[in-house]
């Protein structure tokens, strides 16, 4: 929770847009809570007396929210949009369950609902919604990755002493006393979602007229997976400590190693100057019809530490027109690099950032664009030609 602003709850046309039972339903736990600041809940049948003005205002006003209400608003609100609608219609679809839903429900409506109707498919989805946000990792792998023994989802005994050993990290940090590890299995690994908390923050509001603050716990959510095929653990941002953090205890619960996973490199942009052009080729992997290279930052250093941006439509063709290449020796820090897919028009846009980061738009981009770079060499662990073909086929497979 970074913000107190509950964007779809701040304007009345929103709250409206909820069928009146399922809002009075959604907030009947909390009716004494509502009672107290003087807004009378109506009951389920009747529409007259709700003042929805009055509870926009409520809603702005979060001094002392009860926290289950704060986050049930919190998730409602991140699953209120039109992608979170069809998420949620289609997982409802799939378990035969029946929303009761009006004739062209707004999206908010939707969510409420299905946290009325169906709670433990709106907290999977909602669950989900968080592991897709992140759309940058860094990867790190274990160099032995031919004798990596497989793993499944760990136990609830080891998942225990996951959470306990975070928590025991983040509570020193003053980061709250509870982090829960949310395991998921998808078709390219092992994905855990890490509930926990920041460091308390104070925010200016106004509190029954008068000028005060809100104090509050953010929470945040860090995202991991667990790809076998290539022995390796992807980190959605976090600091440099939090990233040794992980690490360590993914390794050690995990593989009974604290130093399981290396922090050696896995990223290169080397091939962009040894092979030019010729490393955008993508004919030979389903599912790409073209890359072509737009930025690169260079790392001059110096006394003064300099960086030089190069940035094109075409990058390798602008320095053909001019008779130029890219830099022989200064390292190359960033690619940028417009990707079209097989399957569609749009283009993408792929960032590599050696040694360990990526930059994708989508996560299920991430296996072609994985098998792409590896015949590339864009990837650093690949030794061979023929371990860079078994390692794709594993990880297309």
């Amino acid at each position: 929770m970074a913000t107190l602003n509950f964007k779809r709850f701040s304007h009345v046309n929103d709250l409206k847009a909820i069928h009146h039972d399922s809002l009075v339903r959604f907030l009947a736990p909390h009716e004494a809570y509502l009672g107290a600041k003087g807004f009378a809940l109506p009951s389920e049948g009747s529409s007259d007396g709700f003042d929805y003005e009055a509870l926009t205002s409520l809603f702005l006003s979060t001094d002392d929210m009860p926290q289950d209400l704060v986050e049930a608003l919190y998730q409602v609100n991140e699953m209120a949009t039109p992608e979170g609608m069809q998420d949620i219609l289609e997982r409802c679809e799939d378990a035969g369950v029946d929303l009761v839903l009006g004739e062209e429900p707004a999206p908010t409506d939707v969510a409420v609902q299905a946290w009325l109707q169906a709670p433990e498919i709106f907290e999977r989805a909602h669950n989900e919604y968080q592991l897709d946000r992140p759309r940058s990792f860094e990867s790190f792998f274990n160099p032995d990755s031919k004798s990596v023994p497989a793993i499944k989802v760990p136990s609830a005994v080891t998942l225990k002493g996951m959470e306990a050993a975070l928590t025991e990290w983040f509570n020193r940090k003053m980061c709250g006393k509870t982090v829960t590890i949310l395991p998921f299995e998808r078709d390219d690994g092992l994905w855990f979602l890490i509930r926990r908390g920041e460091p308390i923050k104070r925010q200016g509001a106004v509190l029954d007229g008068k000028s005060g603050s809100v104090v509050y716990r953010p929470e945040k959510h860090d995202v991991l997976v667990y790809t076998p095929a290539l022995a390796e653990l992807r980190i959605s941002p976090v600091t440099k400590k939090e990233r040794e953090l992980y690490l360590r205890v993914f390794g050690k619960h995990l593989f009974e190693d604290d130093e399981f996973f290396s922090e050696r490199g896995k990223y290169t942009l080397e091939p962009l100057r040894r092979d030019g052009e010729d490393s955008l080729v993508c004919s030979d992997i389903e599912g790409l019809d073209d890359i072509v290279l737009q930025e690169v930052r260079i790392k001059w250093g110096g006394p003064h530490k300099e960086f030089e941006t190069r940035r094109a439509e075409d990058l390798f063709a602008a320095y053909e027109a001019r008779e130029k290449e890219l830099p022989r020796h200064a390292p190359l820090v960033l690619a940028k690099f417009r990707v079209t897919f097989a399957n569609t028009k749009k283009t993408r846009v792929l960032v590599i950032y050696p040694p360990n980061k990526i930059n994708i738009k989508r996560h299920d981009d991430s296996t072609v664009l994985d098998a792409w770079m590896a015949k590339r060499g864009f990837i650093l662990n690949q030794t061979s030609e023929e371990d860079v073909e078994n390692d794709v086929s594993v990880a297309c497979s």
